[in-house]
């Protein structure tokens, strides 16, 4: 563990400097709750932060969307990637006493227009818990500007219930419902743990509006078709629930999945999926 944290300060403390480009990198990355391992535990936040970081730096993506993000790893990860401003509330209760559903984006780049939550259920507009879902769950929404472009367009970034079937379908109708308010003026992107793969009735509502970025790629997908790992205890074929969607005026140049371990140690229980896009 020693040695990563020296190769993650080396490359914090690095000076290469990135061309300007119209290129937009998208990354959603479930990191998994901050408390939901024993603090002895080689899976605990305390032990993996660095790992989660080293991987968004790797990448140096533009937009983030976390899901499971507790205000204090947002806190940790802003810390050490201070080129990154955000907003988030919790989904307990609006503020900050639980798991979010944070945007990351770069400060130099971008500036928030329009910031919201949502939560998924029958009343959105409050804290609640929908349909049969076990937990509150939440979208967060951002009108961005690129300062690059100097377009605008709405980010949208969820985590869908994990036991609640019609929760996700539900889900599902509520995200197309509110991104159709945009759809004709904006690029939209949407990202997401949205706990179905798809072929789920939920993800082709999704696609019934939106396209999945790694269907409509430029060049082949690279990383496999899993995102949920369960750090390396649960990996099943397939099982690709984390997606980056977005509307017909965005055009998507590549999408990976990162599959990188560490001497065994995973970064969380998902894999962050990354795609490369340009808003048209």
């Amino acid at each position: 563990m020693k040695n990563i944290v020296v190769v993650f300060l080396i490359l914090l403390l690095s000076t290469t400097v990135f061309a300007q480009t119209e290129n937009i990198k998208v990354m959603t990355y479930n990191i998994r709750c901050g408390y939901c391992e024993d603090s002895s535990d080689v899976d605990n936040w305390s032990k993996r932060k660095y790992l989660v970081a080293y991987v968004i730096k790797n990448h140096n993506p533009d937009l983030i969307g976390l899901q499971e993000a507790e205000m204090f790893q947002v806190n940790d990860l802003i810390e050490m990637l201070d080129e990154y401003d955000w907003y988030g509330v919790s989904r307990e209760d609006g503020k900050e006493g639980g798991e979010s559903t944070a945007i990351l984006y770069r400060k130099n780049r971008f500036i928030p227009e329009e910031k919201q939550t949502l939560w998924l259920s029958e009343t959105p507009k409050i804290v609640s818990k929908g349909w049969d879902a076990m937990f509150k769950r939440t979208v967060t929404i951002i009108k961005m500007k690129d300062l690059i472009s100097s377009k605008e367009f709405y980010y949208f970034n969820t985590h869908f219930d994990h036991i609640g079937e019609t929760a996700r379908t539900e889900s599902s109708r509520l995200l197309i419902n509110e991104i159709g308010k945009y759809l004709a003026d904006y690029s939209i992107i949407l990202s997401g743990d949205f706990n179905y793969t798809s072929s789920s009735e939920g993800y082709k509502i999704i696609t019934s509006r939106l396209f999945d970025s790694k269907s409509i790629s430029k060049t082949e997908n690279t990383g496999g078709n899993i995102t949920f790992n369960g750090f390396g205890k649960e990996i099943q074929p397939d099982n690709k629930i984390d997606f980056i969607f977005v509307n017909d005026k965005t055009k998507v140049l590549n999408h990976t999945i990162d599959t990188t371990t560490f001497n065994g140690l995973y970064p969380s229980d998902h894999y962050p999926v990354i795609a490369n896009i340009i808003l048209k």
